[in-house]
């Protein structure tokens, strides 16, 4: 008995033989969704952020800054709404905790791309060391697949260039203390997000 694996598209194909009669089982990978579960957020209706989403272009990855004080509810409101949108990103949503208000410093890219390859099932030994080449790794994974990464209290705009997936139906969602201007420079939108006791104020978002 002879067996084949194949991986296309996140499915895995075996092919069983023996004597004059093949077998083909396939099955689908499971994909990740790393959404942390956290209590109803404040409404945010009034962002457009549904908006941005269903108008994302199709040809390449969407980059979203939610920013504002501690406490506002940013997470929240960026796990409930990619919550909302789970059938659109069909080949995963994966979470980073960036730690850029921890006082022990940031977390390192590398070891979150590390996480997230693994995540969508690439294996160890195809996963580079080197910095740059994992993150062109995690560009050629990732590219024209249906990706969502949510980017938790990020510090700079290199935590978040790192974590981009490759050209594709994808989006970023980032949540900053501090607008991350370089990003906004790059194309991305941005919202200030507010206590939940105070309005957005004129050109909060862009």
């Amino acid at each position: 008995m002879a067996q084949v694996e194949n991986v296309d598209g996140g499915k895995v194909v075996q092919a069983y033989e023996a004597g004059n009669i093949t077998v083909v089982n396939t099955y689908a990978r499971p994909r990740p969704i790393q959404l942390p579960e956290l209590p109803t957020p404040p409404p945010y209706s009034e962002l457009g952020l549904d908006t941005l989403l269903r108008e994302a272009p199709v040809d390449q990855s969407r980059v979203i800054v939610l920013h504002g004080p501690p406490g506002a509810g940013k997470t929240r409101i960026a796990a409930h709404l990619l919550h909302q949108h789970l059938d659109r990103y069909t080949d995963g949503i994966l979470f980073a905790d960036l730690q850029g208000s921890n006082a022990e410093g940031p977390s390192d890219p590398n070891e979150v791309l590390d996480r997230f390859l693994r995540a969508i099932h690439v294996g160890a030994d195809a996963i580079p060391a080197d910095f740059s080449a994992r993150s062109a790794a995690w560009r050629s994974y990732t590219y024209g697949r249906e990706v969502a990464v949510l980017a938790d209290d990020a510090v700079s705009a290199a935590q978040v260039h790192a974590l981009n997936p490759g050209r594709g139906p994808s989006v970023v969602i980032v949540t900053a203390r501090a607008p991350l201007l370089s990003l906004r420079l790059d194309g991305a939108d941005h919202i200030e997000i507010h206590h939940a006791h105070a309005r957005p104020g004129p050109g909060s978002a862009s």
